[in-house]
Formats: structure tokens, C-alpha cells, sequence
């Protein structure tokens, strides 16, 4: 991470002391948050293998799963957001790791529904102290020149992540059963936990250097000009939760982000299953063949929040539309996709993942910090992602019940994801020119 210094007075200590930080902050988060996605979304692999050991489970019955990770992880979202504004991420993504891995690994020994439900709703409120808090910590260690880039470069640890997710529970399950999909990638949090808790630091106060955010005093109306970044500080939570929640463009943001999770889950939860019941292809050649959405998603991240940022005035919307059109007719082009056609599928899910990863770190990192007040940027991007969970629900159960009710086919899946694209494409519409408060 190597955003432009805080503007105003010298700092106190050389630049090349704080970037040595942000770069340390920088790949601590990344790192925190791509081993999440080992034991997040290794499910997605192992689904149909469950299926087969369960063969009297429906797909909108094992869809539930997935669906009830979702509603825990919304609501963890809001809880987690609004208490990182007081513990901040160092204490409670250490912590979250540790239950993370800890639930994963007791998956790995489940044997009926009931106990793989409560638990990966246990594994959906540790993982919802993620992201919502490596955006606070991005913000306290960020100016809004680079903020665009910056974000869309660290949201590559959950494309990475997924990746190697992926790749990981597919060797496991094609090799040793799907549970080892569960207990293994467990063993990777324990240590990073620790390593994690010993060398973050929340802010650069704690790191005894200045502040580095250059937008606090513009982003709340209650500071008065020349009052400061310590006016801000001393603001009551109470106060900083009335700013936030009254804040119009952050509710439009959360209900598109509502509609775009559960296009971005479908893909995430359903796409190994595609490709092993359409496309014909095994377990592990359907886990290799889906990474092209992570993979090829961490460079829509990437190219959107450069365009974000150089092409369009640090105005996130119009970049978000534009992705959102593209993918809707990337989803209806599935339909045209004949069966056995896995070269072409792979291509199409890579299409599909830039298209996703885009509108999905701006409008849950970059647009949120663009908006919020500079203490309760976990607490917006909590609210958005919470949002957006909900809508992820759709994409477990609801998107089960689609395949069930066409028969296993799967185009009503691809129309319905389509639709749902577009409304997310409205809401950024408008709010086509809607910017950083206080961005030069």
C-alpha cells in the first residue's frame, strides 16, 4: 500500500517510516482476509459431494446452509462494524480467525444437517468481522487521492483467497473426501491469528506516528471549519451512528449492494455445481475451471478503482453501472452456452468475475470510506455488507429452488441474476456523481 502522505504540516517522522507501516498494514489485512476464504467458501466444492453422501437432501435443502451463513453474517456484519469503532480490527479479527478455523474444523466431523446448519452460522458471524473492519483500518491509513486504487488492490486478497480456496478443497476432495476440505485449510488460521494480533496496528496513532486521513473534517458536518481532526474525535458514538444512518447515498449503496451480493453469491456458492451437472466436468476439474471468476475478478477490482480514481474523478457509480450492464449480458449469454461446452463456460465465468469484483469492492469499500464519517467507516461498510448478506441468502436456498423448480436447468438462474443486475445498475445510476467529501 504506498497512498500519498497526509497534506498539511511536515509530518513528524520520514516518509519512507510511514509507507515501511502501510505496507506492513497493508499485506496483514490481505493476508487476514484471503485466509477467511479458505474456510468461507470451500463449502462451494464440497457441496456436491455432500449431496451425494446425503442423497435424500433436495438442492434448495443443502442450499439452506449456505443461505443460513448468510443471515448470520448479516447480522454480524452491523454488530461487528459498530463495535470495531470502539475494539478495532487487531482484537477482533484475531479473534475471528480463531472461530473461524475452530467451526471449519468441526465441520469437518459433522454427520446430520442440524450441526453443519448451527455451525456454519457460527463460521458466517466470525467471518462477518472482516471486511468492514480492513476497511476502517484502510481508512485510518489512507489518504482520498489513491483510495480507489488502494482498495481495489487490497480486494484482491479475497479473489486470491478464493482462488486458492478452491484449488485447495478441490485437490482435498477429489483425494481424500470432502471433509478434509474443512479441516485442513482450519490448521492455516490458528498461526495466522497470532501473527496477526502481534504485528497490526489499528492506526498510525498506535504506531506513534500523525494521522495520514486527509478528509475527516469535510466528511462531518458537525465539525466546524478550522476545528480539526480532534473535533471529529470527540464526537459520541451515538452521534457518529445519527451521521451515518441518515445518510441518503449510503442507503442507495447498501440496496444495490443488496442486489449485487446475491449475483456475486450465485456465482460463488453455484458455479462448481454448474460446471460438474451441465458441463460434465469432475469435482476437481470444476473447482480448477471456477477459479476463473476469483481470478480474473482481482483484475476488474483493480482496473475499477484505477478508473475510478483517473478517469472519472474518484466518482465510484458510473464505473459500478457500467461493469453491472456488462454483467447482466454476460449472464444471459450463459443461456446460449450448450452443454459440454466447459471451454467456453470458463471463459464466460471469467468475464463474469470481472465484472463482479469491480462493483463489489466499490461499493463496499472505496464508496463507503468516500462517505462516512472518518471514526465509522466500519460502521458504513458493516451497513452495506449487511445489506448485501441479506441479499446473499438469495443465493443459497433461492437459487436451489430456482434449479429444482426448472428441473435442473439452468436458465431461469442466468435470467433471474441478470434482472437482478440491472437493479443494482439503477441505484448507482443515481447517484451517477456522488464523490469523496473533501477530495481534491
Amino acid at each position: 500500500m504506498s497512498p500519498s502522505p497526509a497534506p498539511g504540516p511536515a509530518p513528524q517522522v520520514g516518509d519512507s517510516v510511514l509507507r515501511a507501516w502501510q505496507t506492513r498494514i497493508f499485506w496483514l489485512l490481505w493476508g487476514a482476509y484471503a485466509a477467511y476464504y479458505l474456510c468461507r467458501v470451500n463449502f462451494a466444492v464440497a457441496q456436491p459431494l455432500i449431496l451425494k453422501e446425503f442423497p435424500s437432501w433436495s438442492s434448495a435443502h443443502v442450499g439452506m446452509i449456505p443461505s443460513t451463513y448468510a443471515i448470520f453474517y448479516a447480522i454480524g456484519q452491523m454488530v461487528n462494524g459498530t463495535l470495531c469503532a470502539r475494539y478495532g480490527a487487531r482484537r477482533m479479527i484475531t479473534i475471528a480467525l480463531l472461530f473461524a478455523a475452530a467451526t471449519n474444523l468441526l465441520f469437518a466431523f459433522a454427520t446430520s444437517f442440524g450441526v453443519m446448519l448451527v455451525l456454519w452460522a457460527v463460521n458466517g458471524c466470525a467471518q462477518s468481522a472482516g471486511w468492514s473492519l480492513v476497511v476502517q483500518t484502510i481508512a485510518n491509513w489512507t489518504t482520498s487521492k489513491r483510495r480507489g486504487m488502494v482498495i481495489g488492490l487490497i480486494s484482491t486478497c479475497y479473489t486470491v483467497g478464493n482462488v486458492a480456496s478452491w484449488l485447495l478443497a478441490g485437490q482435498l476432495c477429489e483425494s481424500f473426501g470432502w471433509r478434509t476440505a474443512f479441516w485442513v485449510p482450519s490448521m492455516v488460521l490458528f498461526p495466522f491469528a497470532l501473527v496477526f494480533y502481534l504485528f497490526l496496528r489499528n492506526s498510525p496513532e498506535e504506531a506513534g506516528l500523525p494521522a495520514v486521513r486527509d478528509d475527516g473534517q469535510e466528511a462531518d458536518p458537525a465539525v466546524a471549519p478550522g476545528a480539526g481532526a480532534a473535533s471529529s474525535a470527540e464526537l459520541p458514538l451515538r452521534e457518529i451512528l445519527r451521521l451515518t444512518f441518515s445518510n441518503r447515498i449510503l442507503w442507495i449503496l447498501g440496496i444495490g449492494f443488496f442486489c449485487m451480493n446475491a449475483v456475486r453469491y450465485a456465482f460463488m456458492n453455484w458455479s462448481v455445481q454448474y460446471m460438474a451437472d451441465f458441463q460434465g466436468r469432475s469435482i476437481k476439474g470444476s473447482a480448477f475451471t471456477a477459479v476463473a471468476i476469483p481470478l480474473i475478478g482481482s483484475l476488474g477490482a483493480i482496473t475499477a478503482g484505477w478508473m475510478s480514481d483517473a478517469l472519472f474523478g474518484k466518482r465510484r457509480a458510473p464505473v459500478c453501472a457500467i461493469m453491472q450492464v456488462a454483467l447482466a449480458l454476460v449472464c444471459v449469454g450463459f443461456v446460449f452456452v450448450p452443454q459440454g461446452a466447459w471451454i467456453t463456460a470458463t471463459i464466460m465465468l471469467g468475464l463474469a468475475g470481472f465484472m463482479i469484483y469491480g462493483p463489489d469492492m466499490l461499493m463496499s469499500g472505496a464508496a463507503t470510506i468516500d462517505i462516512s464519517h472518518p471514526r465509522a467507516a466500519s460502521i458504513a461498510t458493516g451497513f452495506t455488507m449487511c445489506l448485501g448478506a441479506l441479499g446473499s441468502i438469495f443465493s443459497g436456498a433461492g437459487i436451489g429452488w430456482l434449479r429444482d423448480l426448472a428441473r435442473g436447468n439452468w436458465n431461469l438462474v442466468f435470467y433471474v441474476l441478470a434482472g437482478l443486475v440491472l437493479i443494482a445498475a439503477g441505484f448507482m445510476v443515481s447517484i451517477w456523481n456522488a464523490r469523496p467529501k473533501g477530495a481534491k
